[in-house]
């Protein structure tokens, strides 16, 4: 019980400087002096250098460690100090670094319940919402002392990370490439769709938002869109009380929430916004449930998981240039079709992955 309570804690921290880092990162090289284009530079680089950290864990049967990845975490806080463009350079390979570790070793959820990955979705949900809110702070105290005041809770996270025990199975190539042949297709299909369901509830639909609804401001929009996802996160916490037939129910409600978007997607913000807000409550009860089943399909697996995140990095940019292109057009109604219609095959795909 306790090595759970400390792999839920440590996910807890990680997700809350995730959060933090989400905007904190962006909004200090603006006010350091750098473009638009420097700053769009640096993401890519960070992007690039995780995608080639995720080749690295595949083909080569490195050791990953927590703990790395907690220290890398903590020099990236010390780093954002300088905020010149060399360190912010070297936080994008570093951020690379530790995502790729952070994100691939989940064998330390080997013997995770449904209740434990509901605990553990909703304390990740919760922190990084947190984590978003605290640069609000650096108005009071100012940057650099919030940035000081991070440090101890970096500190203690390397500590649990050092009490987290596990031991990866060893994994070759061939080995790896068997496993492969036999959930590929599977594997495939769950990514993409999962990329494309993320890339248009994270990225685009505040983009939508600021396109309809032009007569409320964009801080305005941002206010409603936050505190309407809020309520949200508490469900997370009762996902695991969810049945396999409840699944299927509440994924027949979400894309009725879809379908009733794609038609009166115009009508009034609030309306919209209290459509998302379903959406985001029926994904929460469903989270844990499609959490276990994704993790027993990649049977705990390092290199399974690293091509898993390494597929989400690719077909979210793929997903992203998708949707782009079809809101050129002004195709509201029918990416939001689109996306409801896909995402109930993926849910019809957790669900069978569930009843086995």
């Amino acid at each position: 019980m306790n090595q759970k309570i400390y792999v839920i804690f440590f996910r807890a921290l990680f997700s809350l400087f995730e959060g933090f880092m989400s905007f904190v990162y962006v909004a200090l090289m603006k006010s350091s002096g750098l473009n638009s284009f420097q700053v769009g530079l640096i993401l890519t680089l960070s992007l690039m250098v995780e995608a080639l950290s995720y080749v690295v864990l595949i083909v080569f049967s490195i050791p990953r460690n927590i703990i790395f990845s907690a220290l890398l975490v903590t020099i990236s806080d010390v780093l954002l100090l300088l905020r010149n463009i060399y360190g912010f350079i070297l936080i994008a390979v570093i951020s690379g670094i530790s995502s790729a570790i952070y994100s691939a070793v989940i064998i330390i959820q080997k013997d995770f319940t449904k209740k434990d990955y509901s605990l553990m979705l909703g304390s990740v949900a919760t922190t990084s919402v947190a984590g978003i809110g605290l640069y609000y702070l650096s108005a009071f105290i100012g940057v650099n002392l919030l940035l000081f005041a991070l440090l101890p809770v970096l500190i203690f996270n390397i500590i649990i990370s050092m009490k987290i025990k596990y031991e990866e199975p060893e994994e070759n190539l061939k080995d790896f490439l068997q496993n492969l042949r036999s959930i590929g297709r599977t594997l495939f299909g769950v990514d993409f769709l999962i990329a494309l369901r993320r890339t248009f509830l994270q990225g685009y639909i505040s983009l939508i938002l600021l396109s309809i609804f032009v007569r409320y401001t964009p801080q305005q929009i941002s206010l409603y869109l936050t505190l309407f996802k809020i309520p949200t996160i508490p469900f997370l916490f009762i996902g695991h009380k969810i049945s396999n037939n409840v699944y299927l129910i509440l994924s027949l409600l979400e894309l009725t929430s879809f379908l009733f978007i794609a038609f009166f997607y115009n009508f009034s913000l609030f309306i919209f916004l209290i459509a998302v807000m379903l959406i985001l409550i029926l994904s929460s009860l469903r989270g844990p449930s499609a959490e276990q089943a994704i993790m027993k399909m990649l049977s705990f697996s390092t290199k399974l998981s690293a091509l898993f995140n390494l597929l989400d990095v690719m077909l979210s940019s793929i997903s992203s240039l998708i949707i782009a292109l079809m809101l050129e057009f002004g195709l509201y109604s029918l990416i939001i079709l689109m996306i409801g219609i896909l995402n109930f095959m993926l849910d019809l795909t957790i669900y069978k992955m569930l009843r086995k």
